[in-house]
Protein backbone atom coordinates (compact mmCIF):
# COMPACT_ATOMS: atom_id res chain seq x y z
CA UNK A 1 0.00 0.00 0.00
CA UNK A 2 2.94 2.56 1.03
CA UNK A 3 4.65 1.61 -2.34
CA UNK A 4 1.82 2.20 -4.48
CA UNK A 5 1.05 5.58 -2.58
CA UNK A 6 4.80 6.60 -3.43
CA UNK A 7 4.94 5.48 -7.14
CA UNK A 8 1.56 7.68 -7.39
CA UNK A 9 3.31 10.76 -6.03
CA UNK A 10 6.42 10.46 -7.85
CA UNK A 11 4.37 9.42 -11.29
CA UNK A 12 4.94 6.68 -13.27
CA UNK A 13 3.83 5.26 -17.34
CA UNK A 14 2.58 2.22 -18.54
CA UNK A 15 4.26 1.34 -22.30
CA UNK A 16 3.86 -1.46 -24.95
CA UNK A 17 7.53 -2.23 -26.16
CA UNK A 18 7.54 -3.64 -29.63
CA UNK A 19 10.76 -3.97 -32.58
CA UNK A 20 13.53 -6.04 -32.54
CA UNK A 21 15.43 -6.83 -29.51
CA UNK A 22 13.09 -6.69 -26.78
CA UNK A 23 14.08 -9.15 -24.04
CA UNK A 24 17.67 -8.13 -24.21
CA UNK A 25 15.96 -4.33 -23.55
CA UNK A 26 14.59 -5.67 -20.65
CA UNK A 27 17.66 -7.34 -19.47
CA UNK A 28 19.63 -3.89 -19.98
CA UNK A 29 17.28 -2.50 -17.89
CA UNK A 30 17.49 -4.84 -15.32
CA UNK A 31 21.86 -4.10 -15.53
CA UNK A 32 21.32 -0.58 -15.14
CA UNK A 33 18.52 -0.35 -12.26
CA UNK A 34 15.83 0.36 -14.07
CA UNK A 35 12.70 -0.85 -12.60
CA UNK A 36 9.76 -2.22 -14.40
CA UNK A 37 6.32 -3.79 -13.40
CA UNK A 38 3.73 -5.40 -14.34
CA UNK A 39 5.27 -6.98 -17.15
CA UNK A 40 2.60 -8.59 -19.35
CA UNK A 41 3.64 -10.62 -22.81
CA UNK A 42 0.27 -9.41 -25.44
CA UNK A 43 0.17 -9.70 -29.54
CA UNK A 44 4.01 -10.05 -29.51
CA UNK A 45 4.94 -7.34 -27.46
CA UNK A 46 5.69 -6.96 -24.10
CA UNK A 47 3.81 -4.54 -21.77
CA UNK A 48 5.09 -2.94 -18.37
CA UNK A 49 5.18 0.11 -16.11
CA UNK A 50 8.25 2.14 -15.62
CA UNK A 51 8.79 5.06 -13.14
CA UNK A 52 9.09 8.79 -15.09
CA UNK A 53 12.51 9.40 -14.08
CA UNK A 54 13.25 5.44 -15.66
CA UNK A 55 11.21 6.54 -18.06
CA UNK A 56 13.98 9.51 -18.94
CA UNK A 57 17.22 6.86 -18.88
CA UNK A 58 15.15 4.34 -21.93
CA UNK A 59 16.44 6.60 -24.62
CA UNK A 60 19.94 4.94 -25.00
CA UNK A 61 18.71 1.32 -23.82
CA UNK A 62 16.25 2.00 -26.86
CA UNK A 63 19.11 2.89 -29.33
CA UNK A 64 20.78 -0.26 -28.42
CA UNK A 65 18.27 -2.79 -29.00
CA UNK A 66 16.84 -1.05 -31.95
CA UNK A 67 13.09 -1.10 -29.95
CA UNK A 68 10.13 1.41 -29.44
CA UNK A 69 7.56 2.21 -27.12
CA UNK A 70 4.08 3.83 -27.11
CA UNK A 71 2.94 5.03 -24.10
CA UNK A 72 -0.49 3.80 -22.92
CA UNK A 73 -1.23 5.50 -20.00
CA UNK A 74 -0.17 8.11 -17.76
CA UNK A 75 -0.27 7.36 -13.69
CA UNK A 76 0.70 10.36 -11.03
CA UNK A 77 0.56 13.21 -9.51
CA UNK A 78 3.09 15.28 -11.94
CA UNK A 79 0.29 14.43 -14.59
CA UNK A 80 -2.34 14.93 -12.33
CA UNK A 81 -0.26 18.95 -11.79
CA UNK A 82 -0.06 19.08 -15.45
CA UNK A 83 -3.40 18.76 -16.36
CA UNK A 84 -4.82 20.90 -14.58
CA UNK A 85 -1.90 23.54 -14.01
CA UNK A 86 -4.61 26.05 -15.74
CA UNK A 87 -6.91 25.70 -12.98
CA UNK A 88 -5.75 28.27 -10.13
CA UNK A 89 -8.46 27.95 -8.29
CA UNK A 90 -8.53 24.51 -8.18
CA UNK A 91 -4.72 24.58 -6.33
CA UNK A 92 -6.19 27.30 -4.21
CA UNK A 93 -8.89 25.09 -3.05
CA UNK A 94 -6.59 22.29 -2.21
CA UNK A 95 -3.74 24.70 0.02
CA UNK A 96 -7.07 26.50 1.93
CA UNK A 97 -8.66 22.82 2.88
CA UNK A 98 -5.42 21.78 4.09
CA UNK A 99 -4.75 25.01 5.97
CA UNK A 100 -8.46 24.35 7.32
CA UNK A 101 -7.40 20.99 7.98
CA UNK A 102 -4.73 21.91 10.12
CA UNK A 103 -6.66 25.13 11.98
CA UNK A 104 -9.05 21.96 13.04
CA UNK A 105 -6.23 19.88 14.46
CA UNK A 106 -5.28 22.46 16.72
CA UNK A 107 -8.94 21.58 18.87
CA UNK A 108 -10.89 19.40 20.57
CA UNK A 109 -13.84 18.76 18.82
CA UNK A 110 -14.85 15.17 20.51
CA UNK A 111 -14.59 14.24 24.16
CA UNK A 112 -14.97 10.84 25.13
CA UNK A 113 -16.02 9.12 28.49
CA UNK A 114 -15.45 5.93 29.15
CA UNK A 115 -15.75 3.67 32.50
CA UNK A 116 -18.56 5.70 34.09
CA UNK A 117 -21.77 3.21 35.41
CA UNK A 118 -23.25 5.69 38.51
CA UNK A 119 -21.91 8.82 36.71
CA UNK A 120 -23.91 9.75 33.70
CA UNK A 121 -21.61 11.30 30.13
CA UNK A 122 -23.93 14.29 30.54
CA UNK A 123 -22.89 14.77 34.31
CA UNK A 124 -19.44 14.76 33.58
CA UNK A 125 -19.61 16.94 30.58
CA UNK A 126 -21.45 19.82 32.86
CA UNK A 127 -18.88 19.12 35.49
CA UNK A 128 -16.04 19.38 32.76
CA UNK A 129 -17.58 22.61 31.77
CA UNK A 130 -17.26 23.45 34.82
CA UNK A 131 -13.57 23.81 34.87
CA UNK A 132 -13.24 25.44 31.47
CA UNK A 133 -12.61 21.86 29.40
CA UNK A 134 -15.20 21.82 26.36
CA UNK A 135 -15.52 21.13 22.81
CA UNK A 136 -13.58 23.63 20.62
CA UNK A 137 -11.06 24.53 23.18
CA UNK A 138 -7.62 24.65 22.19
CA UNK A 139 -5.46 21.63 23.00
CA UNK A 140 -2.65 23.26 24.01
CA UNK A 141 -4.83 24.82 27.36
CA UNK A 142 -5.40 21.21 28.07
CA UNK A 143 -3.41 19.76 30.77
CA UNK A 144 -4.27 16.18 30.94
CA UNK A 145 -2.60 16.11 34.82
CA UNK A 146 -5.12 18.68 36.02
CA UNK A 147 -8.33 17.20 34.71
CA UNK A 148 -7.49 13.85 36.06
CA UNK A 149 -6.97 15.18 39.51
CA UNK A 150 -10.25 17.29 39.10
CA UNK A 151 -12.36 14.40 38.24
CA UNK A 152 -10.90 12.33 40.86
CA UNK A 153 -11.28 15.94 43.47
CA UNK A 154 -15.06 16.65 41.97
CA UNK A 155 -16.30 12.81 42.40
CA UNK A 156 -16.15 10.93 45.46
CA UNK A 157 -16.77 7.36 43.58
CA UNK A 158 -14.31 7.99 40.99
CA UNK A 159 -11.32 6.56 42.44
CA UNK A 160 -9.11 6.50 39.43
CA UNK A 161 -9.09 8.84 35.97
CA UNK A 162 -6.96 9.41 32.92
CA UNK A 163 -7.35 11.58 29.99
CA UNK A 164 -5.13 11.97 26.92
CA UNK A 165 -5.70 13.61 24.04
CA UNK A 166 -5.57 11.54 20.32
CA UNK A 167 -6.26 13.41 17.21
CA UNK A 168 -9.06 16.14 17.93
CA UNK A 169 -10.28 14.06 20.70
CA UNK A 170 -9.91 14.20 24.29
CA UNK A 171 -10.04 10.69 25.91
CA UNK A 172 -11.02 10.12 29.32
CA UNK A 173 -11.02 7.18 31.00
CA UNK A 174 -12.57 6.23 34.79
CA UNK A 175 -12.77 3.75 36.94
CA UNK A 176 -15.72 4.13 39.72
CA UNK A 177 -15.89 2.48 43.77
CA UNK A 178 -18.42 -0.06 42.82
CA UNK A 179 -18.45 -1.10 46.32
CA UNK A 180 -21.81 -1.18 48.23
CA UNK A 181 -22.89 1.27 51.39
CA UNK A 182 -20.78 -2.02 54.12
CA UNK A 183 -17.87 -2.04 52.08
CA UNK A 184 -17.52 1.45 52.35
CA UNK A 185 -18.39 1.79 56.05
CA UNK A 186 -15.60 -1.00 56.22
CA UNK A 187 -13.56 1.25 54.04
CA UNK A 188 -13.94 4.05 56.68
CA UNK A 189 -13.11 1.62 59.78
CA UNK A 190 -9.85 1.20 58.11
CA UNK A 191 -9.09 4.26 59.47
CA UNK A 192 -8.78 3.44 63.04
CA UNK A 193 -10.83 5.78 64.72
CA UNK A 194 -13.54 4.77 67.28
CA UNK A 195 -16.96 4.22 66.64
CA UNK A 196 -20.28 2.34 66.95
CA UNK A 197 -23.29 0.56 64.85
CA UNK A 198 -26.25 2.78 65.23
CA UNK A 199 -29.49 1.66 64.07
CA UNK A 200 -30.84 3.82 60.62
CA UNK A 201 -34.58 2.74 60.86
CA UNK A 202 -37.19 1.30 63.49
CA UNK A 203 -36.75 -2.61 62.99
CA UNK A 204 -36.75 -5.85 65.37
CA UNK A 205 -33.12 -7.55 65.91
CA UNK A 206 -33.49 -10.64 64.27
CA UNK A 207 -30.22 -11.89 64.94
CA UNK A 208 -26.50 -10.34 65.98
CA UNK A 209 -22.99 -11.39 65.76
CA UNK A 210 -20.74 -8.90 67.66
CA UNK A 211 -16.80 -9.25 66.40
CA UNK A 212 -15.62 -6.48 68.59
CA UNK A 213 -17.28 -3.56 70.56
CA UNK A 214 -19.84 -3.71 72.97
CA UNK A 215 -23.59 -5.23 72.44
CA UNK A 216 -26.57 -2.92 73.91
CA UNK A 217 -28.83 -4.89 71.82
CA UNK A 218 -30.21 -8.55 71.67
CA UNK A 219 -32.73 -10.97 69.57
CA UNK A 220 -35.87 -9.77 70.03
CA UNK A 221 -35.34 -6.17 70.95
CA UNK A 222 -37.21 -3.02 69.07
CA UNK A 223 -35.04 -0.07 68.10
CA UNK A 224 -35.19 3.45 66.60
CA UNK A 225 -33.42 5.07 64.58
CA UNK A 226 -30.25 6.50 66.42
CA UNK A 227 -30.09 3.84 68.74
CA UNK A 228 -26.84 2.08 69.68
CA UNK A 229 -26.52 -1.38 68.36
CA UNK A 230 -22.94 -2.11 69.12
CA UNK A 231 -20.37 0.84 70.72
CA UNK A 232 -17.09 1.11 70.10
CA UNK A 233 -15.52 0.61 73.73
CA UNK A 234 -15.24 -2.17 76.30
CA UNK A 235 -15.23 -1.57 79.90
CA UNK A 236 -12.08 -2.39 81.69
CA UNK A 237 -12.86 -3.32 85.69
CA UNK A 238 -10.29 -2.25 87.91
CA UNK A 239 -9.38 -4.50 91.36
CA UNK A 240 -12.73 -2.98 93.34
CA UNK A 241 -14.79 -4.86 90.00
CA UNK A 242 -15.65 -0.55 88.99
CA UNK A 243 -14.83 0.87 85.70
CA UNK A 244 -11.54 2.33 85.50
CA UNK A 245 -10.89 2.80 81.57
CA UNK A 246 -12.50 2.10 78.33
CA UNK A 247 -10.77 0.56 75.62
CA UNK A 248 -11.77 2.29 72.90
CA UNK A 249 -12.19 0.07 69.09
CA UNK A 250 -13.96 -0.10 65.62
CA UNK A 251 -17.12 -1.97 66.49
CA UNK A 252 -17.57 -4.67 63.83
CA UNK A 253 -20.89 -6.86 63.96
CA UNK A 254 -23.43 -8.63 61.29
CA UNK A 255 -26.77 -7.12 62.58
CA UNK A 256 -29.86 -8.38 60.74
CA UNK A 257 -32.83 -6.73 61.51
CA UNK A 258 -36.70 -7.08 60.64
CA UNK A 259 -38.01 -3.68 58.82
CA UNK A 260 -41.10 -2.88 56.41
CA UNK A 261 -40.86 -1.09 53.59
CA UNK A 262 -44.40 -0.17 51.98
CA UNK A 263 -44.92 0.08 48.84
CA UNK A 264 -47.56 2.27 46.38
CA UNK A 265 -48.18 2.13 42.57
CA UNK A 266 -51.28 3.15 40.33
CA UNK A 267 -52.05 3.58 36.75
CA UNK A 268 -55.36 4.00 34.62
CA UNK A 269 -56.97 1.08 33.45
CA UNK A 270 -57.20 3.03 29.95
CA UNK A 271 -53.86 3.15 28.29
CA UNK A 272 -52.90 4.24 24.45
CA UNK A 273 -51.70 1.52 22.00
CA UNK A 274 -49.45 2.26 19.33
CA UNK A 275 -49.88 0.30 16.12
CA UNK A 276 -47.01 1.28 13.77
CA UNK A 277 -48.63 1.37 9.63
CA UNK A 278 -44.61 1.02 8.37
CA UNK A 279 -44.91 4.23 6.34
CA UNK A 280 -41.59 6.37 7.54
CA UNK A 281 -40.72 9.95 6.16
CA UNK A 282 -36.76 11.34 6.82
CA UNK A 283 -34.84 14.55 6.60
CA UNK A 284 -31.18 14.96 7.36
CA UNK A 285 -29.23 18.09 8.36
CA UNK A 286 -26.45 19.18 8.89
CA UNK A 287 -24.36 20.70 11.89
CA UNK A 288 -21.75 22.80 12.04
CA UNK A 289 -19.87 23.84 15.12
CA UNK A 290 -23.24 25.13 16.74
CA UNK A 291 -25.64 25.64 13.86
CA UNK A 292 -27.66 23.43 12.97
CA UNK A 293 -29.57 23.05 9.57
CA UNK A 294 -32.23 20.49 7.59
CA UNK A 295 -34.43 19.82 5.36
CA UNK A 296 -37.80 19.71 5.68
CA UNK A 297 -40.06 16.43 5.91
CA UNK A 298 -41.57 16.77 2.49
CA UNK A 299 -43.46 13.65 2.25
CA UNK A 300 -44.85 13.40 5.77
CA UNK A 301 -48.55 13.78 5.87
CA UNK A 302 -48.53 11.81 9.21
CA UNK A 303 -51.07 12.98 12.16
CA UNK A 304 -49.49 10.93 15.12
CA UNK A 305 -45.83 9.80 14.73
CA UNK A 306 -42.48 9.18 16.77
CA UNK A 307 -38.93 10.59 15.77
CA UNK A 308 -35.89 9.11 16.08
CA UNK A 309 -32.99 11.31 14.91
CA UNK A 310 -29.46 10.15 14.57
CA UNK A 311 -26.18 11.48 14.45
CA UNK A 312 -23.09 10.56 12.56
CA UNK A 313 -19.64 12.42 13.16
CA UNK A 314 -17.70 13.25 10.32
CA UNK A 315 -13.73 12.50 10.93
CA UNK A 316 -10.98 11.60 9.10
CA UNK A 317 -9.48 8.03 10.36
CA UNK A 318 -10.31 6.78 13.60
CA UNK A 319 -9.19 9.95 16.22
CA UNK A 320 -9.23 13.32 13.81
CA UNK A 321 -13.00 14.36 14.05
CA UNK A 322 -14.50 17.96 12.68
CA UNK A 323 -16.88 20.20 13.92
CA UNK A 324 -19.59 18.60 11.58
CA UNK A 325 -21.78 16.24 11.61
CA UNK A 326 -24.77 14.66 9.51
CA UNK A 327 -28.25 14.32 11.37
CA UNK A 328 -30.96 12.07 10.10
CA UNK A 329 -34.04 12.72 11.16
CA UNK A 330 -36.68 9.42 10.60
CA UNK A 331 -40.85 9.55 11.35
CA UNK A 332 -42.91 6.52 12.42
CA UNK A 333 -46.30 6.57 11.33
CA UNK A 334 -48.41 5.25 13.95
CA UNK A 335 -52.56 4.49 14.66
CA UNK A 336 -53.49 5.22 18.27
CA UNK A 337 -55.75 3.32 19.37
CA UNK A 338 -57.50 3.17 23.61
CA UNK A 339 -57.58 0.23 25.42
CA UNK A 340 -58.93 -0.81 28.41
CA UNK A 341 -57.46 -3.34 31.00
CA UNK A 342 -59.00 -6.37 32.10
CA UNK A 343 -58.99 -7.49 35.88
CA UNK A 344 -56.77 -10.05 34.85
CA UNK A 345 -54.49 -8.27 32.69
CA UNK A 346 -54.44 -4.85 35.13
CA UNK A 347 -53.55 -7.42 38.20
CA UNK A 348 -50.70 -9.11 35.89
CA UNK A 349 -48.88 -5.54 35.08
CA UNK A 350 -49.53 -4.83 38.59
CA UNK A 351 -47.73 -7.84 39.63
CA UNK A 352 -45.03 -7.48 37.22
CA UNK A 353 -43.91 -3.70 38.68
CA UNK A 354 -44.12 -5.57 42.03
CA UNK A 355 -41.92 -8.58 40.93
CA UNK A 356 -39.20 -5.91 39.57
CA UNK A 357 -39.22 -3.94 43.34
CA UNK A 358 -38.69 -7.30 45.19
CA UNK A 359 -35.65 -8.05 42.56
CA UNK A 360 -34.35 -4.96 43.27
CA UNK A 361 -34.80 -5.21 46.70
CA UNK A 362 -33.05 -8.98 46.87
CA UNK A 363 -29.96 -7.76 44.72
CA UNK A 364 -29.33 -5.32 47.75
CA UNK A 365 -29.30 -8.48 50.34
CA UNK A 366 -33.02 -8.06 51.69
CA UNK A 367 -34.77 -11.13 51.84
CA UNK A 368 -38.96 -10.52 51.40
CA UNK A 369 -40.30 -12.56 54.35
CA UNK A 370 -43.79 -11.32 54.36
CA UNK A 371 -45.90 -9.83 51.34
CA UNK A 372 -49.07 -7.83 52.71
CA UNK A 373 -49.80 -5.62 49.06
CA UNK A 374 -53.14 -5.16 47.77
CA UNK A 375 -54.39 -4.95 44.55
CA UNK A 376 -57.36 -3.05 43.40
CA UNK A 377 -59.13 -2.44 40.09
CA UNK A 378 -61.97 -0.56 39.57
CA UNK A 379 -62.97 1.16 35.97
CA UNK A 380 -60.30 3.90 36.18
CA UNK A 381 -57.28 2.81 38.13
CA UNK A 382 -55.46 -0.21 39.26
CA UNK A 383 -54.16 0.55 42.95
CA UNK A 384 -51.84 -1.14 44.58
CA UNK A 385 -50.69 -0.54 47.85
CA UNK A 386 -49.09 -2.45 51.55
CA UNK A 387 -46.04 -3.48 53.04
CA UNK A 388 -43.33 -5.51 52.98
CA UNK A 389 -41.71 -7.47 55.75
CA UNK A 390 -38.14 -7.83 55.02
CA UNK A 391 -35.04 -9.45 56.59
CA UNK A 392 -31.89 -7.02 55.91
CA UNK A 393 -28.46 -5.78 57.66
CA UNK A 394 -29.09 -2.80 59.06
CA UNK A 395 -26.91 -0.02 60.80
CA UNK A 396 -24.74 2.85 60.28
CA UNK A 397 -21.10 4.17 61.76
CA UNK A 398 -21.37 6.49 64.25
CA UNK A 399 -18.36 8.31 65.79
CA UNK A 400 -17.87 6.52 69.40
CA UNK A 401 -17.68 9.23 72.48
CA UNK A 402 -14.88 9.70 74.48
CA UNK A 403 -15.97 8.51 77.81
CA UNK A 404 -13.42 10.51 81.00
CA UNK A 405 -13.28 8.77 83.84
CA UNK A 406 -11.10 10.50 86.91
CA UNK A 407 -8.57 8.63 88.88
CA UNK A 408 -8.35 8.45 92.08
CA UNK A 409 -5.34 10.82 92.56
CA UNK A 410 -7.76 13.38 90.06
CA UNK A 411 -10.40 12.93 92.87
CA UNK A 412 -8.28 13.50 95.90
CA UNK A 413 -6.54 16.76 94.64
CA UNK A 414 -9.33 17.75 93.53
CA UNK A 415 -10.92 17.63 97.03
CA UNK A 416 -7.62 19.25 98.45
CA UNK A 417 -8.35 22.12 96.16
CA UNK A 418 -11.57 22.84 97.44
CA UNK A 419 -10.76 22.61 100.94
CA UNK A 420 -8.60 24.94 100.36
Amino acid sequence: MLIDKLKFLQGYVKIKLSGYAPERFLNLCSNHNILIWNLEYMDDNYVFCVSVRGLKRLKPILRKTRTTFVILERVGLPFLMRRYRKRKLFFAGIFLCGGLLYAMSLFVWKIEINGNLHETDSNIMKFLEEKQVYHGLLKSKINCEEIEEELRAGYGDIIWASAKLEGTMLIIDVQENLATNQQAEEQQAQDGAPSDLVADKEAVIYSILTRQGTPYVEKGAKVKPGDILVEGKNPVLNDNGEIGSYQYCVSDADILGVTQYTYEDQFPMWYEDKQYTGKESQAYGIRLFKLQAKTPHLFRKFQDYDTITDEYDVKIGDSFYLPLAITKETSKEYQAEKKQYTKEEAKQVAEEKLRQFCEELTQKGVQIIENNVMIVTDGKNCAVSGTLKVIEPIGTRKETAITDIPQEGQIEDESDGDSN
